[in-house]
């Protein structure tokens, strides 16, 4: 055994002598910021970070370029390659140096490892701002109007998609699996996981199949919008439920605990929302507005994050309601003031490229997929085929009821278009994964269970891909009759000496300052969406195969024209007089 092996054995053994005899010992206070930075700590942390992110940005490519799995899905399977279940990385001896934290007035010396802190880190960082942020860039995307505009089958189809993998799953532990060790209380936490679908996801899969006209893959983006919506509020409900001693006296729960009623409590959070919901009505676009007037449009981002972080405490030490619904209703909010998306187009890049990568892989990190028994993988197989019917059932109900109760002449749901639907709306995403985070950070879930609801996870990212396919390869030929409500789609190409995402930015710029027109952004693996609002016209931004517009033919014509004309008049400006 080398020096540096014998000084880990030898501080591990004294930390756990220490910690057989006090159970608590306290860092005495400031001693980590007098203590300063070791250089070499510094130097392998900034490695560990660059080794994470290099490593879960490379797995999620590999994975989504081999077998088109989701890079989410892939971000998390490097990360869960690098941790505990393979390679190990947080145990060896290279991250794993002991940092000696040394108090001189007292000569006591206080030993953790490096790698525990990277980690912590990157949770700290990860729970304070990608949730948040994630919220926030799922509340700006948000569009009242288009909530109201997608119709009843898509937001019934949200609605139970939320409820039905929580009877379900509860069912299947408790009826089905008689899984003991599990509490009411846990099985409903994963219900709750697995209540939330994916945004993001659903979109990059419709859309790498050239199937975004469908009138299944719209109620989809509707429908995922309302579940997220309804899941968020269920986990404030929920939280509400546990703080207030519904399920009874539970100890070691990381949550508020009150005195009061649960009608009292409810008040308090109601309260809360509405005058988070005031705020961010009055104050935020009008301060946006301000910030515009006098020059400050670059402070957009700064103060959008300030107001996210604002609305993320407020919600959750006031209210007693999940920090996410207020990072939600920020973003909400946002959206009325910045209506050409300024801060998401700051925000939404570093959160993807940097923030989100970081999430998924310290995700993979935390978990040991090697510690699942035979028997907990029988239950993720279980847990899975309820995630994937609980989805299909809720919108096979939704669009049952739409035929049952829709008007003479209007558009009826076939089998097929039911199946796409619920397809779509099997994978899960950020926010079950957000919410599987702050269940297991706040103790109310297991290592065990929290291993197997990220594993269940993973696989209906994988699993949908599939069935979308499969649903792809039934599908009707379009016939002649139909095809004038056919999307007309066209591809502008690469631009290789000014870049393309260069004049992606120009196009985008051009369309917001003419004022003709109303922007919103949305953000799939390495794939950029404008939406123009009210146009029926989405700019797709695909870095490797070029700008493809898709919607009315002589909407794009226009865009296109407005364009054309305007970078005219600019190189006319560099002609010598």
């Amino acid at each position: 055994m080398t020096v540096k092996g014998i000084t880990i054995f030898i501080l591990s053994f004294f930390i756990t002598t220490i910690s057989a005899v006090d159970e608590e010992i306290a860092i005495p206070p400031h001693l980590l910021v007098r203590s300063g930075f070791n250089p070499i700590f510094v130097a392998k942390f900034a490695l560990f970070i660059a080794l994470l992110l290099a490593w879960t940005i490379f797995w999620g490519k590999i994975f989504n370029k081999i077998i088109r799995l989701p890079i989410i899905a892939g971000q998390i399977i490097g990360g869960v390659l690098l941790g505990p279940s393979i390679l190990n990385i947080t145990d060896s001896a290279f991250f794993s140096d002991p940092l000696a934290l040394i108090e001189y007035t007292t000569g006591k010396a206080y030993i953790v490892f490096s790698s525990d802190l990277f980690i912590f880190f990157i949770l700290l960082l990860s729970s304070a701002l990608t949730i948040s942020y994630l919220l926030w860039i799922a509340g700006h995307e948000t569009d009242i109007n288009d909530i109201l505009s997608i119709g009843l089958t898509a937001v019934s189809a949200g609605i139970f998609g939320v409820f039905f993998p929580i009877i379900m799953t509860v069912a299947a532990l408790y009826y089905g699996l008689g899984v003991e060790g599990w509490n009411n209380m846990q099985a409903i936490s994963l219900g709750l996981i697995f209540s939330a679908t994916s945004v993001s996801i659903p979109v990059a899969m419709l859309f790498s199949y050239n199937k975004m006209h469908l009138k299944s893959s719209q109620a989809t983006l509707g429908a995922a919008v309302i579940d997220d919506i309804v899941a968020v509020i269920v986990l404030s409900l929920f939280f509400l439920s546990l703080q207030t001693g519904i399920f009874g006296d539970i100890k070691g729960i990381s949550l508020h605990h009150y005195d009061y009623s649960f009608l009292y409590i409810i008040a308090v959070m109601l309260l809360t929302l509405v005058g988070l919901a005031l705020v961010g009505y009055f104050f935020v676009p009008s301060f946006i507005y301000w910030l515009k007037k006098n020059h400050l449009s670059y402070l957009i981002a700064p103060v959008a994050t300030i107001i996210m972080l604002l609305f993320f405490g407020i919600a959750e030490l006031v209210g007693g309601i999940a920090g996410i619904t207020g990072a939600y209703l920020a973003g909400f909010f946002y959206r009325l003031g910045d209506t050409t998306a300024k801060a998401e187009k700051v925000i939404s890049p570093f959160v993807n490229a940097i923030l989100l990568p970081l999430f998924l892989g310290s995700i993979g990190l935390q978990i040991n997929i090697s510690l699942l028994s035979s028997y907990e993988w029988v239950v993720v197989g279980v847990l899975l085929v309820v995630a994937i019917l609980s989805k299909l059932f809720a919108c096979w109900l939704a669009t049952a009821l739409s035929n049952i109760f829709r008007k003479k002449g209007s558009y009826q749901w076939s089998k097929l278009e039911t199946y796409l639907f619920g397809s779509a709306m099997v994978t899960r995403g950020e926010v079950g994964l957000v919410i599987a985070t702050i269940l297991y950070g706040s103790h109310l879930l297991l290592p065990q269970q929290y291993i197997i609801a990220v594993v269940v996870i993973v696989l209906s990212t994988i699993a949908a891909p599939i069935m979308l396919s499969i649903g792809f390869e039934h599908l009707t030929i379009v016939t002649v009759a139909d095809k004038e409500d056919e999307i007309f789609a066209l591809n502008i190409g690469t631009f290789p000496i000014i870049g393309t995402t260069q004049m992606f930015n120009i196009i985008l710029g051009r369309i917001e300052k003419s004022g003709m027109f109303n922007t919103s952004i949305q953000f799939s693996d390495d794939k950029k969406i404008v939406n123009i609002e009210g146009q029926d016209v989405k700019i797709i931004l695909c870095p490797d195969e070029g700008i493809l517009f898709k919607g009315d033919h002589n909407k794009i014509n226009e865009i296109l024209s407005l364009v054309k004309n305007a970078v005219v008049v600019d190189v006319d400006r560099l002609s010598m007089s």
